[in-house]
């Protein structure tokens, strides 16, 4: 994967795993994954499937999209989360234009893009998955994003599909119940971030939602899902504040108090955050107080 812009995060943390990338970060995950998308596809197997790695073109504040390739299929599915981002089509704009240099470089056909030869590339898809309550769309369009003039008579069109259904028994939609149930959780139960994570959790347990996922990386999830959090709660401090200094203090102080909640003592927390015990102290007293 490439690498985040951090200046204007904590300088100590990477910001570009998501549970969504950790859920979707191995050739099994993937499979699963291309199945939900290609059920008429029975002969597929794990062979088939190549991880591909996205660079991180654009300075956003995690890392949460996969992408794969299946034969002669490039497939990129990114998250859209709780907020509608209408640039979608614009990202994966320049997310496609990359592998596909890539690509062409990789097979040493850089020079035949000046020949008569025509250079075959696979075919892309381009998918997000949205958990939010807004209303959203079935499809997002580039041509959203040019003058109203152009939009029925531009040259270059790019379509994604919005995935947005729960489905328990298939990883996608069961990743989107578990973000919903856990939003919904955080947002009306009362619970703090904590416990609507742990209540979340034990649901998909308990429906056999990400089963196995559930089990075995749950301190991983609840520690990813935190921090996004977090970060999202900074980050709207920080346009109420319009403050730069705001977002990354805000984000160092709710991650303190997150691993704080986990049942970290802070002697843990300070060498996570590379802060001193006194200032993890500090902080935590700082929250609880409010």
């Amino acid at each position: 994967m490439g690498k985040t812009n951090t200046e204007n995060t904590n300088p100590n943390r990477k910001y570009k795993d998501s549970v969504f990338t950790a859920l979707f970060g191995s050739k099994e995950s993937l499979l699963e994954l291309y199945k939900v998308l290609h059920p008429e596809d029975i002969k597929v197997t794990i062979d088939d499937i190549e991880k591909i790695a996205l660079e991180n073109i654009l300075l956003i504040r995690r890392y949460n999209d996969a992408a794969m390739g299946v034969r002669d299929k490039l497939i990129i599915l990114s998250e859209h989360q709780s907020t509608i981002n209408p640039n979608m089509p614009v990202r994966i704009l320049l997310y496609i234009a990359e592998e596909y240099e890539k690509i062409i470089k990789r097979n040493g056909e850089y020079k035949s893009l000046y020949s008569s030869k025509l250079i075959m590339l696979p075919a892309p898809e381009f998918y997000v998955v949205y958990t939010g309550g807004k209303e959203c769309g079935d499809y997002m369009y580039l041509t959203d994003a040019f003058p109203e003039e152009y939009r029925n008579n531009s040259f270059l069109h790019l379509d994604i599909r919005v995935i947005k259904e729960e489905d328990k028994n298939n990883i996608l939609g069961g990743y989107i119940a578990f973000i919903k149930k856990a939003e919904e959780l955080k947002h009306t139960q009362g619970y703090t971030f904590t416990e609507a994570l742990k209540e979340a959790v034990g649901w998909c347990r308990e429906e056999n939602i990400l089963a196995s996922f559930m089990k075995e990386r749950s301190e991983e999830i609840m520690s990813l899902m935190l921090e996004e959090w977090n970060i999202e709660d900074a980050i709207k401090y920080n346009r109420e504040e319009g403050m730069k200094e705001g977002m990354k203090k805000g984000i160092q102080e709710g991650m303190v108090y997150a691993y704080y909640e986990m049942n970290m003592n802070t002697n843990e927390i300070a060498k996570k955050m590379q802060l001193t015990e006194a200032e993890v102290i500090e902080i935590i007293n700082k929250k609880d107080m409010q």
